[in-house]
């Protein structure tokens, strides 16, 4: 993660504690949306009628959906531990 983009915490801007918890707060809501993603997963039985190729297509999106919302809920995470170390 890139610490170009952190608030910095200052006398003048939101405490520490606000900038870690709406974080914090963003992460939990990310990882919900993991847990109702996961319900979305492509399985092959419902694939049965279709080619191969659309049910690997759908797998792969999935996989895609998912890592991005990973990748954000780790982002977060990272953000604040960086704005708590300062």
């Amino acid at each position: 993660m890139t610490t170009e983009f952190v608030p910095v915490v200052n006398l003048n801007g939101e405490s520490r504690e606000a900038l870690v918890n709406a974080r914090t707060a963003a992460r939990i809501v990310v990882m919900e949306a993991m847990k109702a993603l996961a319900e979305c997963a492509p399985h092959g039985r419902d694939y049965q009628t279709s080619t191969r190729e659309r049910y690997e297509g759908a797998r792969a999106l999935y996989v895609k959906r998912f890592a991005f919302l990973d990748q954000l809920a780790n982002e977060l995470e990272d953000e604040a531990i960086a704005i708590q170390d300062q």
